[in-house]
């Protein structure tokens, strides 16, 4: 597993919408998405500007040595948060879907100062983000159809 030394941590910014429609739409990200077909440029560039105004939804891009390398999102969804990552091919395969799960979480506690609950949900049959939150210590849950869910409180 890789140490990312130069690993910083900033709210997505409005510049940030081509690079996470890029990542959104990369074949292996479709392919373990819940909606799988290919994302618009203007259904994204709505989605994107909508998130940025609701005070319920946090976006971190991750940076390495200055370069974009993933992004994490957490929605509010009532008494918990939804997460949702994704990871810049070329960093994918050393840890870093770890390291940014970690610190997005440790970000959003500091931002919320309160102990909050985090959800994810994963497609079944991608096992590399079960694996992530399963290394992270969420709770696992196999729901009716096959797909996962993991709790972290």
């Amino acid at each position: 597993m890789e140490i990312f030394l130069n690993l910083i941590v900033r709210p997505a910014i409005e510049d940030d919408c081509k690079l996470i429609f890029e990542w959104a739409n990369e074949p292996e990200v479709r392919n373990a998405s819940f909606h799988s077909k290919k994302i618009e440029w203007s259904e994204h560039k709505n989605w994107f500007s909508e998130k940025l105004q609701n005070p319920d939804s946090i976006i971190y891009i991750f940076e390495v040595d200055g370069e974009a390398a993933g992004q994490i999102r957490f929605d509010k969804n009532g008494e918990f948060f939804e997460i949702d990552y994704s990871i810049d091919k070329k960093y994918r395969g050393n840890g870093f879907g770890n390291a940014i799960v970690r610190l997005g979480i440790t970000n959003l506690k500091s931002q919320f100062k309160e102990s909050i609950r985090v959800v994810a949900r994963v497609k079944e049959g991608n096992l590399i983000s079960a694996k992530v939150f399963q290394n992270i210590g969420f709770k696992e849950t196999k729901l009716g159809n096959g797909d996962l869910q993991f709790v972290y409180e």
